[in-house]
């Protein structure tokens, strides 16, 4: 709607100055993606085989922690806690220096539960093959 000023009984239509609004949407874009800080370490970094390259791994050099729906953590068939988890590893690996630990969440599972315990997992420098799967719902 035009805002009509009355000088000296002429009606004048009074505009916004728009020329210089393109420079200023450049400037702030330009702004904006100099001060963001893109973050790149997100996410699990892991090294998957190739097609084809998949090796068959005996069940006696697999250490299986699974993790249920009420957010329990057993270490074979054992329970144990976050805590704990490192000095079973460790004691595992100890015994089997190629041995492959296998995180398996259920699928109902809190998240951030299997990333604490990933984390924890990776946290031990001795543990370099971790392989990660999922318990389905009434099922292994």
């Amino acid at each position: 709607m035009p805002i009509l000023r009355k000088k000296r009984g002429l009606a004048t239509e009074v505009e916004i100055p728009t020329a210089s609004m393109a420079d200023i949407a450049f400037l702030l874009i330009i702004f904006f993606m100099t001060t963001t800080i893109f973050a790149r370490d997100k996410g699990l970094k892991l090294v998957l085989p190739e097609k084809g390259q998949e090796v068959k791994v005996k069940s006696k050099s697999i250490l299986k922690i699974s993790i249920n729906d009420q957010g329990q953590i057993f270490a074979g068939d054992q329970l144990t806690t976050l805590a704990e988890l490192p000095e079973i590893v460790k004691q595992r690996l100890a015994e089997n220096p190629k041995l492959v630990i296998l995180i398996k969440t259920h699928a109902n599972a809190p998240y951030e539960l299997m990333i604490k315990t990933f984390d924890t997992i990776k946290g031990i420098e001795e543990a370099k093959r971790v392989a990660l799967g999922v318990i389905k719902p009434g099922g292994s």
